[in-house]
């Protein structure tokens, strides 16, 4: 199911949570001012561990911006939407065959570990066509964690990796998602002890994502092994390999898929090295970011915030300045 916000965003990502209840798997997209009305129906995924998938798609901002173009300004916004402690999961693609891919792979993680992600997009990929082949059986089903046996359903029972096993209406048993801090049947609770509980208990989900990532997903791309190190992020991918293809360059360039959480261990190797990032926003977020997560210093940073996509050709001139 995909709901698409037009113009009530906020209801709609309710409605997305109502279909999740009862084992649809849903998508709900919007851009970044209609995401931000949705931002407390994300915190309430975050509590009620409900699968979903948003669809963020970043315009020039902040409010109506320039809407009818693109940037990449709401990485930061992406990967702290929502209050309080919980599971998030933002991915970002370069391609439209990415994106395809990826879509499915969220939808198996959001499942898998019952918490919300983003797939994190920019107005220039999701509104751009192209043809390209597609493998239907390279792409997940999401398959939950479902409850088995004949004795009392705990929604939120405290697991060992933290990941309660699901069931969905119609049921005889009593199927429970509480907004509020909950105890494992899902009854409301302000009990403290309880309350510390819960916390590590979500808790335990990233440990055990973490993991799963480190031995099961491809979490960053590398293009090339020799040259200048270029770090990039989703839809700029591809205008860097397009510049570095016209002006004959020579470069490793390196873009990670995930974003929260954040592939450290797949990008570590880079630290102490110089890097050049290129990205398209002003406060360079994505470069602030590996800085923050990976130790990686950027010695160059080639950004663009004028509502507008690299023009490869340009961008191969600033990359061979920068060299």
């Amino acid at each position: 199911i995909l709901l698409e916000n037009i113009t009530f965003p906020d209801p709609v990502i309710n409605m997305a949570i109502g279909s999740s209840f009862s084992g649809a798997k849903t998508m709900v997209a919007s851009s970044g001012g209609g995401y931000a009305l949705m931002n407390e129906g994300y915190s309430l995924a975050g509590m009620l561990e409900s699968p979903l998938v948003v669809v963020l798609t970043s315009r020039p901002a902040p409010a109506s911006g320039v809407p009818t173009y693109t940037e990449q300004g709401d990485l930061q916004y992406a990967l702290n939407s929502g209050h309080g402690d919980f599971l998030r999961i933002v991915a970002s693609p370069a391609s439209m065959e990415e994106a395809f891919y990826l879509s499915s792979e969220l939808f198996d993680l959001t499942y898998r570990f019952q918490t919300p992600a983003i797939f994190l997009t920019s107005k220039h990929l999701s509104e751009s066509h192209i043809t390209v082949d597609l493998n239907l059986n390279k792409t997940k089903w999401a398959e939950p964690k479902l409850f088995e046996g004949d004795g009392e359903y705990k929604r939120y029972l405290d697991t060992e990796d933290g990941i309660s096993p699901m069931k969905f209406i119609p049921s005889d048993e009593l199927v429970k998602w509480n907004s509020y801090e909950h105890d494992e049947l899902g009854i409301t609770t302000e009990d403290p002890d309880i309350t510390a509980k819960m916390h590590d208990k979500r808790y335990r989900k990233r440990e055990t994502m973490i993991e799963y990532m480190k031995n099961n997903l491809k979490t960053v791309n590398v293009y090339g092994d020799s040259g200048p190190l270029i770090f990039t992020w989703g839809s700029s991918t591809m205008s860097v390999l397009e510049a570095l293809k016209y002006g004959d360059i020579d470069a490793t360039v390196v873009q990670p898929i995930y974003l929260r959480p954040f592939p450290v261990w797949e990008v570590q190797k880079y630290q102490n090295q110089p890097v050049i990032s290129v990205e398209l926003n002003k406060w360079g977020q994505f470069t602030q970011l590996i800085k923050e997560k990976a130790r990686i210093e950027v010695k160059k940073l080639i950004n663009q915030y004028n509502a507008r996509p690299f023009d490869p050709i340009e961008l191969s001139t600033r990359l061979k300045e920068v060299i």
